[in-house]
């Protein structure tokens, strides 16, 4: 479908509502939303880390070494499935109490089952409990991502309403994911560096990185509490124009739109979880890369991700977001095969490379989801649509973020499965292209 309208904003909503928001306003919403929307994903990488380094034997040690590290990657993907919950529950009350007011719950959820996770007894102390507790965890924490996502992007967006640069601050918005990754392997490398052993560090340093993600989180439901909320929302409660059941209403109204949405950025999480975290770590592991190296590694690619996505965000705004989405994934296919033979090579400068471009390159789509997907939704139901569109696709992509770790099973490994799992990737990007091309862009911001 071709683009809808002009870049501007809505002509069903008088613009004196944004007469006294500056840059600086914009700014600091941006940089509120950002900040805990990272630390968000700090926890969601730190958990995914741990689940392909520690949680397998602290966890799941009755198992052999592949089986558990499936079972503790299931524990990381489970989040997935509670995410879309998240989206409906935060995205109701976010169209209908307020963006802020829920985005200070999400953090406070997620910071109460960091500390959970912190503190959690091992399957030596309390068996199959342990593994349990795990996993209920980590739902809780699926739902916190969930609601967050949809309605940090609605109040950037809302703040930026007259900017024609919109997609340039929902860029940085979407680089939180990227510098959340980047943060969590950060400070799970340092703790694991300088911890006295490496005993100390799989029962006892892991936890720091989680406590102290619940410390920062604190520091983010701060920040956000002193933020004003939504000039569009406060405009729409003041008319009485808030609506009874957001979150279901736009799913009647919009479900195919949603899924499309979903379904046109699944490969950008196929790249992220399946190939780097769930492929490259346990396949530079079988290679003999040494630990550190591996961490710098997934460092660098993360920042290569943070600067995609306001590239992205940026290119967006200059020929449209799903423009750059579907180029994006183009791309993506064409460095894919590329880059498991540069990392095969040994090489760790090619290595660094290869993991640098096979991030960047999907996260210049990335970048455009903010503003394209608020876009997509009238403000009664903005937080409700662009939430549940954007988790829709965390589940899409679930899939092939699972499927290497199988494939690596069935075939003997990760040196073994690698063509398989290029594969798959590749395949992920053309069902992500075709449901672009399917899907529609309103490039305005409709207040009504």
């Amino acid at each position: 479908m071709a683009t809808v309208a002009a870049n501007s904003i809505g002509s069903t909503e008088n613009t004196e509502i944004f007469r006294n928001i500056s840059k600086i306003d914009i700014a600091k919403i941006t940089v509120g939303s950002t900040f805990g929307t990272i630390m968000e994903w700090y926890d969601f990488f730190l958990a995914a880390l741990a689940a392909t380094t520690v949680w397998p034997a602290l966890f799941f040690p009755t198992l052999n070494p592949v089986v558990g590290l499936a079972a503790a990657a299931a524990t990381y993907a489970v989040t997935y499935f509670t995410r879309p919950i998240g989206a409906y529950i935060f995205g109701h009350y976010g169209d209908r109490i307020g963006r802020r007011t829920m985005l200070v719950w999400t953090l406070l959820i997620m910071g109460g089952a960091m500390t959970g996770i912190a503190v959690l007894p091992v399957y030596g102390a309390i068996g199959v409990l342990a593994p349990a507790l795990l996993i209920a965890l980590r739902l809780i924490i699926g739902i916190g991502v969930g609601g967050e996502w949809g309605g940090a992007a609605t109040w950037v967006i809302e703040f930026a309403a007259k900017s024609k640069n919109r997609g340039f601050w929902e860029g940085w918005v979407m680089s939180a994911t990227p510098g959340g990754l980047a943060l969590a392997v950060g400070f799970f490398t340092l703790i694991r560096v300088y911890s006295p052993n490496l005993l100390y560090f799989v029962h006892y340093g892991w936890r720091i990185a989680f406590a102290l993600g619940a410390v920062l989180l604190l520091v983010g439901v701060i920040v956000r509490y002193r933020l004003t909320e939504s000039p569009i929302f406060n405009e729409q409660r003041k008319r009485g124009a808030l609506m009874k059941s957001p979150a279901t209403d736009v799913l009647k109204r919009h479900l195919g739109g949603i899924l499309l949405l979903g379904l046109s950025w699944a490969y950008i999480i196929a790249f992220t979880s399946g190939l780097v975290i769930d492929t490259a770590i346990p396949l530079f592991t079988a290679m003999k890369v040494p630990l550190v190296f591996i961490d710098i590694t997934v460092f660098m690619s993360a920042f290569a991700a943070v600067i995609g996505s306001v590239v992205g965000g940026v290119i967006g705004d200059r020929i449209g977001n799903r423009k750059t989405l579907i180029l994006s994934a183009v791309l993506s296919i064409i460095v894919t095969f590329p880059y498991f033979f540069m990392v095969r090579t040994g090489n760790h400068a090619l290595m660094i490379i290869a993991m640098m471009i096979i991030l960047f390159v999907p996260f210049v789509g990335f970048g455009v989801l903010g503003r394209w997907f608020t876009e997509y939704f009238e403000a009664k139901y903005r937080y409700s649509g662009s939430g549940l569109s954007y988790q829709l696709g965390a589940v899409f992509g679930s899939v092939p973020t699972v499927a290497p770790i199988l494939l690596a099973i069935a075939y003997g490994g990760f040196i073994k499965a690698w063509p398989y799992i290029a594969i798959l990737m590749i395949a992920t990007c053309i069902i992500s292209i075709a449901a672009a091309l399917g899907s529609k862009e309103i490039m305005k911001l409709e207040h009504a």
